[in-house]
């Protein structure tokens, strides 16, 4: 873990000395996946199961969804770029209305969003491979 985080800490200190704008974007959406995972990590220790849908939401629209808006991509990855903030604002969509789901009850209706947020996760990891942004790929 902590070599992970010193060559995250090694990529941002070389991110302004003379790396791409493709580089730099890669590099954002690597820190919010990690940003997201630590979130997650907490979140799921948590035995409060009917809360934990609300707070993964809220960790996934805090450290991906609003952060993907706002990140510039350079015109050599734009369409990925596009297709990543789609599927993440669906994915976002999606895990609210797991939360609602859950604090309901609705175990076929969790079933069934938790295939289709399987189904977004693949989705991004691959856009996210092809970028090789491999925080993001896993």
């Amino acid at each position: 873990m902590q070599a992970g985080a010193a060559a995250v800490m090694l990529a941002v200190a070389l991110a302004g000395c003379g790396s791409t704008a493709k580089s730099r974007y890669v590099s954002q959406l690597n820190k919010m996946c990690q940003d997201f995972a630590r979130r997650q990590h907490e979140i799921t220790a948590d035995n409060d199961l009917r809360a934990r849908g609300d707070r993964i939401a809220a960790a996934y629209e805090q450290a991906i969804a609003t952060p993907i808006e706002q990140l510039q991509a350079p015109p050599e990855i734009a369409p990925q770029a596009r297709q990543l903030r789609e599927v993440t604002r669906r994915q976002s969509n999606i895990l609210r209305a797991l939360a609602n789901a859950g604090k309901t009850g609705d175990v076929a209706r969790v079933q069934q969003l938790a295939a289709v947020n399987q189904q977004l996760n693949s989705q991004a990891a691959q856009i996210a491979g092809d970028l090789n942004a491999k925080s993001c790929a896993s």
